[in-house]
Formats: structure tokens, C-alpha cells, sequence
């Protein structure tokens, strides 16, 4: 696995709100990943069927949808968890620790739709400009299977009240709000199955349809700073989790939204 970033992927991280890691997993652990997410997805279609996130038709179409897995499944658990990758995501995002918010499978089935220009962090539970994602394929992406694309930049003037809604046939939809984004050109950003695609949970972003007939599949991270605060939207939060939360109280519960890196300095100040 890939251990660190450079100066150079940090600043174009900074100034683009994305980076592609090329090999960030090797070929064992790509394997590991693959054969995780097959054994997770089973067990989840064998309960509740193969697609929790119920709604829109448009929407359901756009790829098969599994989050959190890493709750119900040792290895994925195992894999999410894994802390050099939390560190990476730390170093470029600039904070001492991240803790998961959610993980979140993405399967692209034949002919899927494409996946609407969108901003993560809309309507998440936290206000938070370093916030990130580790987006991980588990197959070679392009633009003919549905490889994301970001507006570079975008990063720096989303706002958080914005949702553009995902569970609509408008791919377009949010510029909307954003007029002056129309002229910015969008990134096609293909990349090799285990790459790691970084990504502020700020940029804009979007997926192609899947124009194969294979799955395209994918997995990503999602992470939150250490001392992120609740904004009062429960969003994924479980129930159990929002029931004792107010609107200003730290996002410090490390049952559901458990601490994947800390910077040693830091861990020692904080205990």
C-alpha cells in the first residue's frame, strides 16, 4: 500500500479538491477488497435485499447502493478501518485525525445512469471544509463504465446549504445555484482498479452512466476531522446516535463513527 502523499499531490489536492493515488493498494489487497465487499453485499441481499436505499426509480438505477457495511461484516470492517489509509486522508485534508462517518459501496450495474453533479457534504450532519473521501475502484474505471469527474476548484465557494438532489434525471441540476461553475471544464478522472481517488467532500462531482456490460464497482470512505460538531441534520447518523445529540455537541462517538487515524502528538495531548 501506498504510505504517503508528496508535497506536489498535496497541493494539487488543495488546489483541485481531488487526487488520484496510483497503486494505492497492491495486488494482495485489491484481491482482499474484492473478495470483502462480494461476502458483505451477499450477507446484506440475504437480509434486507440487495439495495438499501430505497426512493426515486431514476435513482435506484443509478448503481446499486450499500452503506456501512463495515458494521456488518468482520473483513470489510477490517479493511475500512485500516489506518494508513485514514492517515492519508488526514495528511492531505491538513487535520491530526479522521474519524469514518460511513463507508459506502457503489455498484454500476450494465447500463446504469449517470450519478448527478452533487456536493457530499450538503446535508451532512457537520459543517466541515476538511472533510474527505477515499473513493476506491475495484475495477479499471472510465469514461465508458462510469468514472466520476470533478470541476476542479469547486471546493473552495460549494456551500453547505446547497443539496442538489440526486434522486432526479437531471444531471446538470446544481448549477442551478452555481451559475459561475457553468464554465468550468469537467475532469474526467478514469483511474485502474485500486487506485485511490481522494476527493474534499466540498468538489463537485458527478459519474458517468455505465455504457458496459459489466459492473463497475467501487467503494468509498467517507471522513470526517477529529472535533467536527454536530450541525443538528441527522443525515446517515443512526437514531440511537442523533436521540443525544444537540445541535454544537462534538461528533465524538466512537461506536458508530469510530476514530480510524490520530496523529501520535495529538493522541497524546488528548489523553
Amino acid at each position: 500500500m501506498v504510505a504517503d502523499v508528496s508535497a506536489a499531490q498535496r497541493k494539487f489536492y488543495r488546489d483541485n479538491g481531488y487526487l488520484i493515488v496510483p497503486g494505492l493498494l497492491d495486488r494482495g489487497e485489491l484481491a482482499e477488497w474484492r473478495a470483502a465487499l462480494a461476502a458483505a453485499a451477499a450477507e446484506h441481499a440475504a437480509k434486507a435485499g440487495y439495495h438499501n436505499q430505497d426512493g426515486d426509480p431514476y435513482y435506484r438505477e443509478v448503481f446499486l447502493q450499500l452503506v456501512n457495511l463495515w458494521t456488518t461484516n468482520a473483513a470489510m470492517k477490517r479493511l475500512v478501518l485500516d489506518r494508513r489509509l485514514g492517515k492519508l486522508a488526514a495528511e492531505l485534508a491538513g487535520v491530526a485525525g479522521v474519524r469514518l462517518y460511513h463507508d459506502h459501496a457503489m455498484i454500476k450495474q450494465p447500463w446504469a445512469n449517470p450519478t448527478n453533479w452533487h456536493v457530499d457534504s450538503a446535508g451532512c450532519p457537520f459543517f466541515s471544509r476538511q472533510a474527505n473521501v477515499l473513493w476506491l475502484p475495484l475495477d479499471d474505471v472510465t469514461v465508458r463504465n462510469g468514472c466520476l469527474y470533478f470541476l476542479p476548484g469547486t471546493q473552495r465557494t460549494s456551500r453547505f446549504e446547497v443539496d442538489a438532489p440526486l434522486a432526479e434525471a437531471s444531471i446538470g441540476g446544481i448549477l442551478a445555484a452555481y451559475p459561475e461553475w457553468r464554465g468550468i471544464e469537467p475532469v474526467a478522472a478514469e483511474a485502474q482498479a485500486g487506485d485511490g481517488v481522494f476527493f474534499s467532500a466540498m468538489v463537485a462531482h458527478a459519474a458517468g452512466p455505465n455504457m458496459t456490460i459489466r459492473p463497475r464497482r467501487a467503494v468509498a470512505l467517507v471522513y470526517i476531522p477529529q472535533g467536527a460538531v454536530y450541525n443538528g441534520r441527522p443525515h446517515v447518523l443512526p437514531a440511537a446516535v442523533t436521540a443525544r445529540l444537540r445541535k454544537g455537541d462534538p461528533l465524538e462517538d466512537d461506536q458508530h463513527l469510530p476514530v480510524v487515524y490520530r496523529r501520535a502528538s495529538a493522541a497524546r495531548r488528548l489523553g
